[in-house]
């Protein structure tokens, strides 16, 4: 029975300090081998979004009339009947023909103030062609009132879709300082704009269109798109499809309350485009690009075509040199984690969550791609038990220096518990407790007073016990009789 109670109040120390002690339980961009002469480039691959070439790309420059880019998006979004015909304004040609000078001899669709046969779609299919500054205006004010409210409306659309260093200052294009963009800006802008609304590039794959006759056309006239990647000669490119040029051959800064037509600054080229086509691989790839600030001008001052070359010269390179490998797949071991308490286990495989391929260079192979494991610390060691896919960690995986994917790392098998090392452990814990130092010094002590009680007690009860004897034996023996 002392046995049976000392193992129960062992038992209840144990569940005492179980209680307080506490259980330890998807880019980057490349540098391409070609001559390049824009100033920022951002391209990148639309089926998997992988950016491969971004120079500049944050930096604020002028977008010329990639603009109307903006210009046609938020004219998509607010016509309702593109057969509709507008009429076309003095308002709408006015300021080409004085005043600010960046503003004069634009190029134009050969409207007449005053034309009411013009639908919505002969504005839209001129404005993204010939890249007409009249037609960008004529959409202004038909569809928003007045050209400022119209600009209103793209900054508004500009913020919406994340452009964070993108300002317009006008529907055209056409020079102001307040006018600007980046490269990453735009290619948000074109990408919203074909993934929203499939007639933007049915319009910006037309090359040639017909417009509505007036006074100065009576036959009418065909208008032809400024994309020279799209036309026979010597700049063509096979798979190009749009998207807008925009260039300024020279522009004018207003200073002391004047414009400085003395002193024009040397003017830039934009331009959007995409493609189509096989790479080295045999497999299809869907290239975009943006590139601004090209030079107008060559070195011996002729007209440079700099961006058509930069574009053509990064499809190039692209086409023959980029090809998707498979970098990471999904349930590829990639490290292993320790194990507490695991059933004939002491380490477990980790494993990739998911498969990761990316764009990489012919040159190059997917152990080019550095990978660094961050090991999440509060789950290891990992406490058994724990069911597969026990996430321990991520995989980054680095080009270059720059992270261009994080996986998640999980445990690629159940881990069953052994319930030996499991209460061994707690036992372990509890007698490293200090508090079961305390209670075992506590139960030591009561233990010796024990002994002590137990021991005073049966002294006392010996003393009591050999009193009582003597005094039997002293009435028990006889008495001798006096003699008197």
């Amino acid at each position: 029975m002392r046995k049976v109670k000392i193992f129960s109040i062992f038992t209840t120390i144990i569940l005492l300090c179980s209680v307080i002690v506490p259980a330890t339980s998807a880019s980057a961009a490349f540098t391409p081998r070609c001559e390049l002469h824009s100033e920022g480039i951002y391209m990148v691959e639309m089926e998997t979004n992988t950016v491969v070439v971004a120079k500049n790309e944050n930096e604020r420059m002028i977008p010329a009339s990639t603009t109307k880019i903006m210009t046609a998006l938020v004219a998509l979004e607010n016509i309702k009947d593109f057969n509709q015909t507008v009429e076309v304004t003095y308002e709408a040609t006015n300021e080409f023909w004085g005043g600010d000078p960046n503003y004069t001899y634009p190029s134009n669709a050969a409207l007449e103030a005053g034309q009411t046969n013009v639908t919505y779609t002969d504005l839209l299919y001129s404005l993204m062609l010939p890249s007409a500054c009249d037609s960008a205006n004529v959409l202004a004010l038909n569809i928003a009132g007045s050209i400022p409210a119209f600009v209103d409306m793209m900054n508004a659309k500009a913020e919406e879709i994340g452009c964070t260093n993108t300002h317009f200052a006008n529907a055209h294009g056409l020079y102001s300082a307040d006018n600007y963009s980046t490269v990453k800006d735009m290619y948000l802008i074109t990408r919203y704009a074909i993934d929203n609304y499939p007639g933007f590039m049915k319009i910006c794959d037309t090359k040639y269109y017909d417009m509505p006759a007036n006074s100065n056309n009576p036959n009418g006239y065909t208008k032809t798109t400024t994309n020279q990647l799209m036309l026979d000669g010597d700049y063509y490119y096979e798979g190009v499809h749009g998207v807008k040029t925009g260039s300024i051959n020279e522009y004018y800064e207003y200073k002391n309350g004047t414009w400085d037509t003395e002193n024009p600054k040397e003017g830039i080229m934009c331009l959007v485009s995409t493609a189509t086509a096989k790479g080295s691989d045999g497999r299809g790839y869907h290239y975009i690009i943006v590139t601004m600030g090209a030079p107008y001008y060559n070195e011996a001052h002729e007209y440079s075509s700099y961006s058509f070359k930069d574009h053509i010269a990064l499809y190039d390179w692209a086409y023959s040199e980029l090809v998707y490998t498979n970098v990471v797949a999904s349930n590829e071991q990639i490290a292993q984690a320790d194990v507490n308490q695991g059933k004939n286990v002491d380490k477990v495989g980790v494993c990739a969550a998911s498969d990761f391929s990316t764009l990489l260079e012919k040159s190059l192979n997917k152990t080019t791609v550095s990978r660094q494991i961050n090991w999440f610390e509060d789950r290891l060691p990992v406490q058994a038990p724990k069911n597969k896919g026990y996430q321990v960690g991520e995989l980054q995986l680095m080009l270059d220096g720059e992270v261009i994917s994080t996986i998640p790392l999980e445990t690629e098998s159940d881990i069953d518990i052994d319930a030996t090392a499991y209460y061994l452990e707690k036992v372990q814990q509890v007698m490293s407790n200090p508090l079961f130092t305390w209670i075992c010094v506590l139960i030591g002590l009561e233990l010796v007073m024990l002994i002590v009680s137990h021991y005073v007690k049966a002294s006392y009860r010996r003393k009591i016990a050999e009193m009582n004897r003597r005094r039997r034996i002293s009435m028990n023996s006889p008495k001798k009789s006096r003699k008197r």
